[in-house]
């Protein structure tokens, strides 16, 4: 029978570094989100799992989707930490390279993945196309982390490794704005039904990129992402030069909230209005 989820509180800790409070609230300036920002790291040694934070099986009793923890962090404001033992959903622990020190049994249910069974019957035509997806499926290798952690960053008691913003749209331009503005680049994606948890983590930690995700059936089913959100995942070296992309954009075109108007014709940027000059794009009033 399903749990409840109790004994959560926002965790009381001092950031690793002041910086980490000045950047969520920049990030929440900018953007509005109507959660925390969200700090993410990998843990190589169980040492260095912060001591103030939750472990789900000792601490709450019960074990919890990987979604759930960031959904508890970004929400409440706990800093949570999941070893493969915390953990209930196998996809994160597959992708992420938890064993729970039995390599041997990490193997075979790698395998059992690998070769569809966990798409097929009910997620894939057959075992072939299951199998074609699950060999997509972006992981890292097995015991290279034993823990996840996560935490609101303007109280990340850890060196985050990531920091994830989940946005709507409209939030979503101004960070990608900020980012033609500052590099020039337009952000990779990974759309896909499952793992999200996995997509927030795994593609741009290997590539050190920033990259857009969705929330997985789930992320929304058990962990309550709203259906307009999308997760926007920024590696921690270039948080600091993303955010003066998105302060200097929008202080050119303007920010949150958004300004609708709808018109026709309506008042374009100087930039805007001189190309089409150039290309003969005249109001219907000019002949």
């Amino acid at each position: 029978m399903a749990m409840p989820i109790t004994g959560l509180k926002m965790t009381t800790s001092e950031p690793f570094a002041p910086v980490y409070r000045e950047f969520a609230e920049r990030f929440e300036k900018c953007l509005r989100p109507s959660t925390y920002p969200l700090a993410v790291k990998m843990i190589e040694k169980e040492e260095d799992i912060p001591k103030l934070a939750k472990r789900p099986l000792r601490d709450l009793g019960c074990h919890l989707n990987t979604c759930q923890c960031f959904a508890i962090s970004r929400r409440i404001g706990d800093m949570i930490a999941q070893k493969q033992e915390d953990m209930w959903c196998f996809e994160a622990a597959l992708a992420y390279g938890f064993t729970g020190g039995n390599l041997e049994a990490y193997n075979e249910g790698l395998e059992f993945f690998l070769a569809g069974k966990t798409r097929y019957p009910d997620g894939s035509k057959d075992l072939a196309t299951g199998s074609k997806w699950a060999r997509s499926f972006p992981r890292f290798e097995a015991d290279k982390y034993v823990a996840i952690v996560s935490a609101p960053l303007a109280r990340a008691g850890f060196e985050p490794d990531l920091v994830l913003l989940y946005v709507n749209p409209a939030q979503l331009n101004q960070i990608l704005a900020g980012i033609v503005f500052e590099w020039g680049e337009n952000v990779p994606c990974e759309i896909a039904a499952h793992g999200g948890c996995v997509n927030y983590v795994v593609p741009p930690m290997e590539t050190g990129r920033f990259w857009v995700s969705n929330p997985c059936m789930g992320d929304i089913s058990s962990a309550i992402s709203l259906p307009e959100e999308l997760v926007f995942s920024a590696p921690m070296a270039k948080v600091e030069p993303l955010l003066t992309g998105i302060e200097r954009r929008q202080g050119y075109r303007g920010g949150m909230p958004v300004r609708y108007r709808m018109e026709a014709e309506g008042l374009l940027p100087d930039s805007y209005a001189e190309i089409a000059s150039i290309m003969k794009m005249h109001r219907a009033s000019v002949k």
